[in-house]
């Protein structure tokens, strides 16, 4: 269990580094849960329970000062748990939704300590001195992903034996009700995602991407491949007006020193 713990904390710090700084999307739900599944043996477990808690946190984004549920710890212990139990996607959903929103908080307390080391860049800064800059930036991530990393690591050393003998203690009836939530949640976060969508002229692909289902029968390759298309023509024509409207004050300004 030692090793497993560390496995999946490996897999935690992998995808809290890429959230807090390249954004490779490796700290997405489908990416953590298919690491997480391939670290333990079963990608293919892994990926089933990431897919649908990709779905159900699609929409879910840190906006300004808001901080979001924890997808990351979330994604990984609710894949790590549902595989060392022998669960499936009900039982990962089952973990993964309280988990993400407890240590949601946690991250919310790391930011927060991160603030000395913003004083102490800002410090430096007025005298003059920015050699540590790099040192200060490196110990914020070195906090959050600490925080991070010790429930994961943590929860699987201690708790993971425990999880089979819990979900067999939970009645039939609440299980059935997770699978319906399983089902509901992904709607949501589509919901979520629609609703930033649906903004000014952005509602324009929305339409051309649901005809092409509704209508033209197109797959989900389909679609990004005439997404792509559009937004190339799109990319072209705003180009153009640009190029057009540099030209036309051009000439307005030439004909002014002219006429001086």
């Amino acid at each position: 269990m030692f090793v497993n713990a560390l496995l999946v904390s490996l897999v935690t710090i992998i995808a809290t580094i890429d959230y807090n700084g390249p954004l490779f999307m490796i700290h997405r739900p489908l990416v953590v849960g298919a690491m997480t599944g391939f670290v333990l043996g079963d990608l293919t477990q892994g990926v089933i329970i990431g897919a649908a808690l990709e779905l159900m946190w699609l929409g879910v984004t840190g906006i300004g000062g808001y901080t979001p549920p924890d997808t990351i710890s979330g994604a990984a212990l609710g894949t790590a748990f549902a595989i060392l139990a022998g669960g499936g996607v009900e039982e990962g959903i089952a973990i993964a939704v309280p988990i993400s929103l407890i240590t949601q908080q946690l991250d919310v307390f790391a930011k927060t300590l991160d603030i000395f080391f913003v004083h102490k860049a800002d410090a430096d800064a007025e005298k003059g001195d920015i050699s540590k800059v790099n040192l200060y930036h490196f110990g914020s991530l070195f906090i959050i992903v600490l925080f991070k990393v010790l429930p994961v690591f943590l929860a699987i050393l201690i708790g993971a034996e425990y999880v089979e003998y819990g979900f067999n203690l939970i009645p039939d009836i609440i299980m059935s009700g997770l699978s319906v939530a399983g089902g509901v949640l992904p709607a949501v976060g589509f919901a979520m995602l629609l609703n930033m969508m649906m903004k000014k002229n952005s509602w324009v692909f929305l339409m051309i991407g649901f005809l092409g289902a509704a209508f033209l029968q197109l797959d989900t390759v389909g679609i990004a491949l005439l997404g792509i298309i559009v937004v190339f023509f799109f990319d072209s024509v705003n180009k153009n007006e640009i190029v057009g409207t540099a030209v036309t004050n051009d000439s307005n300004e030439d004909t002014e020193e002219y006429d001086l």
